[in-house]
Formats: C-alpha cells, sequence, structure tokens
C-alpha cells in the first residue's frame, strides 16, 4: 500500500484494521457519488481520490485546531487523505462542511464514548435523514466509515 496520493499528499491511516468482509445487499458495496452538507453544499471532491474514487471533503474542528480531510466514498473503507491539521485516537471532532462551515447535523448517539455523535451526510441536497449516510465524529471509532442512515437508527433501536 503506498502512503502519497498521486499528487503527493500523505495518506494516514488512523489504525491498522482489517477491512470489513461483510457487505451490503447480495455482496455490493455501496459507492457515494453525491453528499451534500445540511445547506446543499457538494462535498464530492473529484480532486482527491482514495482507493481511486473520489472522496467526501470535510473540514474538522478539534481541541489541536481546525483541519480537513478527505474520507473515502466506498461503504466499509476506513481510509482517508488528512489534507491539514491533526487527528488523534479518541478525539472528538466537530465536523463541518469545508465551503459554508456549516456543521453536519447529529442523527444519533454512537456508542464508542458518552459524547460521540452519529453525523450525517445527505444524498440530497435537501437534507433527509431516510436518504443518507451516517458516521462517527470520534477519530479511530469503528463506526468511522460511513453507513446508511437508515441502518444506524435500526441499530440504535436493538441496542436500547
Amino acid at each position: 500500500m503506498t502512503i502519497f496520493t498521486k499528487d503527493g499528499r500523505l495518506m494516514i491511516p488512523i489504525r491498522n484494521r482489517r477491512r470489513r468482509t461483510n457487505v451490503s445487499e447480495d455482496g455490493v458495496r455501496y459507492v457515494v457519488n453525491k453528499a451534500y452538507c445540511p445547506k446543499g453544499c457538494n462535498v464530492v471532491d473529484n480532486d482527491v481520490e482514495v482507493n481511486g474514487l473520489p472522496g467526501l471533503r470535510l473540514a474538522f474542528q478539534n481541541t489541536d485546531g481546525k483541519g480537513e480531510l478527505v474520507i473515502s466514498a466506498i461503504e466499509g473503507d476506513f481510509d482517508k487523505v488528512v489534507l491539514s491539521g491533526k487527528l488523534t485516537k479518541g478525539q472528538k471532532n466537530t465536523v463541518m462542511c469545508p465551503h459554508c462551515h456549516t456543521p453536519f447535523k447529529k442523527l444519533v448517539n454512537c456508542n464508542c464514548n458518552p459524547n460521540a455523535e452519529m453525523v450525517v451526510l445527505g444524498l440530497t441536497p435537501k437534507l433527509n435523514f431516510n436518504n443518507a449516510i451516517t458516521f462517527c465524529n470520534i477519530t479511530d471509532c469503528s463506526n468511522g466509515s460511513f453507513i446508511k442512515s437508515g441502518e444506524a437508527i435500526l441499530h440504535v433501536r436493538l441496542m436500547a
């Protein structure tokens, strides 16, 4: 595995993880090609690829400061490219749009940490929680790769 992108940016794996072997319906992994912030900005980044596909560009803020990263648009893929800033294992991040800096909305709490939130990216310009993806805002959480929002709600209801 290479640690640099084609344009020389450093790819930083937060933790070496075994890729999920279980995949969604009929063995298909979903690839997001459109994703939006709460105000309707498209966050797909055609300039930065993660594993051969355009990624999802996000801004973040934490106790170490501000930064930007691009996460994989492939369901179950934890790879990301940190463009600026610092991510620390176990740290909570405020995740926001890289264009208008609107924070992404919370869907549910994540079970990894009492303060953890599953934040939502819409799959349509007008946010619809039923047509969205979600991931945890804690660095290195096992829910750090996106899942469909409906699956997250179902999981929370089953765990309650």
